[in-house]
């Protein structure tokens, strides 16, 4: 029985040491997991690995099990609607500066026919006073009663100017609010390609206006943001 167990002892020894040896052979080159190890260490198709977690792609966040693209917001374009044809641009009246408020909010072609004349025979610009008084170089955008605008930007330096003149505008959008300010959107056929603008004035005539250019979309493309501009009264060209 002694001889039994010290047979037993022995075979227990060894088998404990065979694996302690095989365990530190295996340490300095042991081979890449396998299995579910493997799988665990994968993120699943459309997932990358971040900070040791499988999460969406930068740009895309998840919809469930999917990863999907965050769409740019793009700012709400006025009601659609056009002027009545044969409506009048010439200036109204006001009773509030400067323009007139209709007393309740106007959508659509109704608040088309209340623009119009506020925006037909007008200037959009960031030097009311022109330039040399307070301002160096004008941004100007003069809409005038045949539908047509111009785009200026003027400077003392001869030969530095920028002229697009006289490209037919029409309103394909519109919105008025009670106290007067207004919003419109607008189709332009500049050099033959269509660009678009949305402008929102204030009651106190500040105008912020939204560009998209040839081949974009403003139903889905985002706008280049065109800097706090003031309406005047009265078209201008690109004459000084």
């Amino acid at each position: 029985m002694r001889n039994r167990g010290t047979v037993l002892v022995m075979l227990v020894s060894l088998a404990a040491a065979q694996a302690v040896a095989g365990s530190a052979a295996a340490a300095p080159g042991a081979p890449p997991p396998t299995g579910a190890a493997a799988k665990a260490k994968k993120c699943k198709k459309g997932l990358v690995r971040r900070k040791g977690r499988c999460v969406c792609a930068k740009g895309k966040v998840r919809r469930g099990a999917r990863c999907v693209t965050v769409k740019k917001k793009i700012a709400p374009a006025p009601t659609p609607g056009a002027p009545t044809p044969g409506a009048p641009t010439t200036p109204g009246a006001t009773d509030g500066p400067p323009f007139a408020p209709p007393g309740k909010d106007l959508t659509g072609t109704p608040a088309a026919n209340a623009i119009l004349p506020f925006l037909a025979n007008s200037t959009f610009t960031d030097c009311p006073l022109g330039i040399g008084v307070g301002c160096a170089v004008e941004e100007r955008y003069g809409h005038f009663g045949d539908g047509t605008m111009y785009y200026c930007r003027l400077t003392p330096t001869a030969g530095s100017d920028i002229i697009n003149s006289g490209h037919p505008f029409q309103i394909i959008g519109a919105d008025q609010k009670a106290d007067g300010s207004w919003a419109v959107t607008l189709k332009v056929d500049s050099y033959g390609q269509l660009v678009y603008y949305t402008w929102s004035v204030t009651a106190q005539g500040v105008a912020n206006g939204l560009y998209w250019g040839p081949g974009k979309d403003p139903q889905s493309d985002a706008p280049a943001q065109i800097p706090t501009l003031q309406w005047i009264r009265g078209a201008r060209n690109c004459s000084y």
